[in-house]
């Protein structure tokens, strides 16, 4: 006789005989949420085979270091509903945003999906390349179940155009091996006048990354940041959190001003405390440099907390401590601003004959048990927390983020922003990133760069149309946060 072992079941089995145990009340009451996620998984599966019978095959743009993750649960579903996906484009998520924009110009059938950020949404939408996902979701009586708002970024003029897989949000990270030690407290101390504390403003995040940083021991202050490609996610942070917003309810841009001097200075202040280099660095140069042990501070994508606590892959397992970023006084009053880009989400393409079999395969990546296995994946951590059930207590993404860095995630997100969520989002940014990146290098001050912005983005939004933009302006400010600090 064969010994059954738990790996001769398949997790969608395991799920089921739990929802079935649950309902004779054979199993202990961990198991209604566990009934609950199986429910909401077979809704998707009845929905999508009534909605398509025959077997079906999608395919999109998707950067493969997303796909590993996402693998199980696309074979899953295939095998549940007869939509498969047998293969895909390859291409950066940086870079499929461009990639789209061709394909909403040519309203091509091709692809049936992109998975980008979901900060193109209002681009991609008023150029009629997107699919509304609600019919569907009703149809499989679906909720996004997302901490907070969350939810609101994949949406654009009442109505749902993605689901999440990453929920990227920048958190604090510091070196808790420097920044907890008695001895740097004194000497801190000693220097400043203050005790060290966690970072209330940039102001004092800036001042501790001076004190730690010694070039001479290969410890730099900041690991922020500072390339063209990147620089907007703390930009955002910096000018939010001074009060500042980039256009007025007509769509005007109102860059030229106190709040976004402000920030560009804020942005180029880091600067004495960053590599000499960091102007040519991206990811694959810094996320080394932060596991490491090379820098003492940063506010960073918060899938870097899951490498740097894999003893596997980083030297400083065990170091760090993380919590809500840092915030401004400008205003008058204290206001500290997250920011989440790419927020990485599935959108469908309207104009593909195969777009049902692909909006319900999307739903199945954001179900409670799907995105689970999706973001607790411990090898390929690219998709991050966001749904409300990835933060319950003994979590797969708990045991890959630890409880210190989930609990920092969750308070990031009840204060997180969006960047410009407006059509135009790729040409404003690309105005502003050349300006910033011109003031990083000596050419131009944080005054000629707010001023010069102003300019080109008075021109961009002309191109694009002020009447588009003060209607989607309603959409862009229900995302921003209520309260300024954490909850």
């Amino acid at each position: 006789m064969k010994q059954i072992s738990w790996a001769d079941f398949s997790r969608r089995q395991m799920m089921k005989a739990g929802a079935a145990l649950a309902a004779t009340g054979a199993m202990s009451s961990v198991l209604p949420g566990q009934a609950f996620a199986a429910a909401e998984d077979d809704r998707i599966i009845a929905a999508a085979k009534k909605a398509v019978p025959n077997a079906t095959e999608v395919t999109g743009i998707l950067w493969s270091n997303y796909q590993r993750a996402m693998q199980p649960v696309i074979e899953d579903f295939g095998k549940m509903t007869g939509i498969t996906m047998p293969k895909i484009q390859d291409i950066s998520t940086f870079d499929i945003p461009q990639r789209a924009m061709a394909e909403a110009l040519s309203k091509s059938p091709e692809f049936d999906f992109f998975h980008l950020d979901a900060n193109m949404i209002p681009s991609l939408a008023s150029a009629g390349l997107l699919e509304p996902l609600d019919e569907y979701m009703a149809a499989a009586d679906f909720k996004i179940n997302a901490v907070g708002d969350y939810a609101k970024f994949l949406t654009y003029k009442g109505k749902t155009y993605g689901i999440t897989t990453d929920g990227n949000v920048h958190i604090q990270f510091i070196r808790n091996d420097l920044f907890g030690n008695a001895d740097e407290q004194k000497a801190y101390a000693d220097a400043n006048g203050k005790q060290l504390a966690w970072p209330e403003t940039w102001e004092d995040d800036l001042q501790a990354m001076k004190f730690f940083h010694r070039p001479e021991k290969e410890i730099w202050g900041s690991a922020n940041l500072r390339d063209r490609g990147s620089s907007m996610a703390w930009f955002y942070m910096y000018l939010y959190s001074a009060g500042g917003f980039p256009f007025d309810d007509d769509g005007d841009p109102t860059i030229n001003n106190d709040a976004a001097e402000y920030a560009v200075q804020t942005y180029l202040d880091v600067k004495q405390v960053s590599h000499p280099e960091a102007s040519g660095w991206g990811t694959p140069q810094m996320i080394p440099r932060i596991v490491n042990g090379n820098a003492y501070s940063c506010q960073y994508w918060d899938g870097i907390a899951a490498l740097a606590e894999n003893p596997a892959k980083s030297k400083t397992a065990g170091k760090w401590v993380y919590g809500p970023v840092p915030g401004s006084t400008h205003s008058g009053k204290l206001i500290k601003r997250s920011v989440s880009t790419p927020n990485v989400a599935v959108v469908v393409n309207r104009h593909s004959p195969r777009k049902e079999a692909m909006a319900y395969m999307a739903m199945y990546f954001g179900t409670s048990a799907n995105s689970t296995t999706i973001v607790g994946d411990p090898v390929n951590t690219f998709h991050d927390p966001w749904h409300v059930d990835h933060f319950k207590p003994g979590s797969l993404p708990e045991k890959v983020y630890t409880p210190g860095g989930m609990n920092a995630i969750r308070q990031n997100m009840t204060i997180v922003t969006p960047p410009i969520y407006l059509t135009g989002l790729l040409e404003f940014e690309t105005e502003l990133k050349r300006n910033i990146s011109e003031a990083y290098n000596g050419d131009k001050t944080a005054k000629q760069v707010v001023s010069d912005t102003q300019d080109a983005w008075t021109k961009a939004a002309r191109r694009i149309g002020k009447r588009r933009l003060k209607e989607e302006m309603a959409t862009y400010k229900s995302l921003m946060p209520k309260n300024d600090l954490p909850s």
